[in-house]
């Protein structure tokens, strides 16, 4: 997908960075943001098909096995709540009394 970088989208960043730009700045932004679209579309043209990863978020061999726990039941998990109803937790209120 192509991004237009027009003035309109320059508008509207310099809005959310609440920042003022002149318009020597906003030409200056203008190119900048399109040299580096412009390099995305570059690298998104690459064909990595045959690459493996050399990184993984998750590091795949730290992960500990899964076990099956027996949960908490009502008044464990409620044991320790100051303020309790009909094994509801009661908090503060938020709005009013």
């Amino acid at each position: 997908m192509k991004i237009e970088v027009n003035n309109e989208l320059i508008s509207k960043l310099q809005n959310l960075a609440l920042v003022e730009l002149n318009e020597r700045e906003k030409e200056r932004i203008k190119r900048d943001i399109k040299n580096i679209l412009d390099f995305f579309d570059q690298i998104n043209k690459l064909d990595l098909s045959n690459v493996e990863p050399l990184f993984h978020p998750i590091s795949t061999g730290k992960l500990r096995k899964d076990e099956i726990i027996k949960p908490l039941s009502r008044d464990e998990a409620l044991s320790n709540v100051k303020r309790k109803e009909d094994g509801f937790i009661i908090g503060p209120a938020t709005y009013g009394e």
